[in-house]
């Protein structure tokens, strides 16, 4: 009986042990190289506004009449299943015209569902935004599945398998899309993807438009999934990674909104074109927020029991986390307006408070077409996008 035991369970992923010093070098050497990435994130940054400057000027020079370059972000959050809605509200966005059309990035992040569905944003095309939009209104039923009935077990890794939706992930970012967003990247567009680094306790960015330069001339994809799977790993719930020797889960555990810390800093964009080009104006820029969830949760009586509790408790951290993010964005940007004199806007768009899922439960086809459908609605009102934030 032990060992039919022992042959269903396993055990956990082997690692490495190592010293509380040998972690404590693991940890300055990652933030060492997080603060070199913030660089070159930036250096990018700029360089693209310039680029863009340069094109309007040259144009204006020939005696066109384009419109003023805009630098547009987009922001994509965690919410699970309910990326439905933000894989919608891209596609709908697609239909608006003027000043709130749907642009092409010049940045975009994602976290946890928001890392899947950002490459397809960055590609930008009509053909992308139907990709993504029909993987989440198709879910199968092996995206996730319990291990065995072992599932509860300590030491196990986590409850569930996502083979399934690694699959279709890598079915539909496949090496030709790859390929294009390491043509993006070189372009000095930008993909940058949130995750978590339990080992060292941080949140740990990735540049996956360069990890796609990389797989784009090594023939070497696996890094590009491993970032992907391992933003949206819940823990306990999903399988974690093991990237560079360390376990990484989930974005959302330590930011549901990947904005940038401090947009004013040295590092940052306004700080190094600041540094670069003294006196010259900025291009606006102009942050689009993808909420995937309500900004207000719906009241419910929650059983005591531990999948019950966890679910509410980890659907409660991430919408109060959005909220916070979204407070400092909001002040953040208007600092840029009021100190800084750059001109500078956000908007976000999330679930309307009165939306309730048709079925209960996790990626249940019924409510993610739901969501679909209701975001496909609103990003084709410009009206949606809202640019005060009114929190209760």
């Amino acid at each position: 009986m032990a060992v039919c035991l022992i042959a269903l369970t396993g055990c956990a992923t082997s690692r490495q042990k190592l010293t509380e010093e040998e972690l404590l070098d693991m940890r300055r050497q990652t933030l060492e190289q997080i603060k070199t990435d913030q660089v070159l994130a930036a250096t990018k940054f700029v360089k693209r506004m310039k680029a863009e400057q340069d094109a309007y000027e040259a144009a204006v020079a020939k005696g066109e009449h384009p419109p003023e370059p805009v630098f547009d972000v987009l922001v994509i959050s965690g919410g699970g299943d309910w990326g439905a809605f933000g894989s919608g509200v891209l596609k709908g966005w697609g239909s608006v015209t003027g000043e709130r059309a749907r642009p092409q990035f010049d940045v975009v992040t994602g976290v946890s569902t928001g890392a899947l569905i950002a490459p397809f944003a960055f590609l930008g095309t009509e053909k992308d935004y139907d990709t993504i939009r029909d993987l989440y209104r198709n879910p199968r039923p092996d995206w996730v599945e319990l291990k065995d009935w072992f599932f509860f077990l300590p030491w196990r890794e986590s409850f569930t398998t996502t083979t399934g939706l690694r699959r279709d992930v890598e079915k539909s970012l496949d090496a030709q899309a790859i390929a294009r967003v390491a043509e993006a990247s070189i372009d000095d567009r930008s993909l940058i993807i949130g995750t978590t680094n339990l080992d060292l306790g941080i949140n740990r960015p990735f540049s996956l438009g360069r990890i796609c330069e990389r797989a784009a001339k090594s023939g070497d994809d696996s890094l590009v999934y491993d970032v992907l799977m391992a933003s949206s790993a819940v823990p306990a719930a999903f399988p974690p990674q093991v990237i560079d020797n360390a376990l990484y889960v989930d974005g959302g555990t330590t930011a549901n909104i990947l904005a940038g810390a401090n947009l004013r800093s040295d590092k940052s964009l306004i700080g190094m074109w600041n540094n670069i080009y003294p006196g010259r104006k900025m291009s606006k820029i102009r942050i689009w927020v993808l909420i995937n969830n309500q900004m207000s949760d719906v009241p419910k009586i929650v059983s005591p029991t531990w999948p019950s509790i966890t679910s509410s408790a980890l659907t409660t951290m991430s919408r109060f986390s959005n909220i916070s993010s979204m407070r400092l964005l909001d002040f953040q940007v208007e600092l840029l307006n009021k100190v800084d004199h750059i001109d500078a806007e956000y908007l976000y768009i999330a679930v309307p408070d009165d939306f309730r899922v048709p079925v209960q439960g996790t990626f249940k086809k019924e409510t993610m077409q739901a969501l679909s459908d209701l975001g496909t609605k609103l990003g084709a009102d410009p009206a949606s996008w809202k640019n005060n934030l009114t929190l209760e």
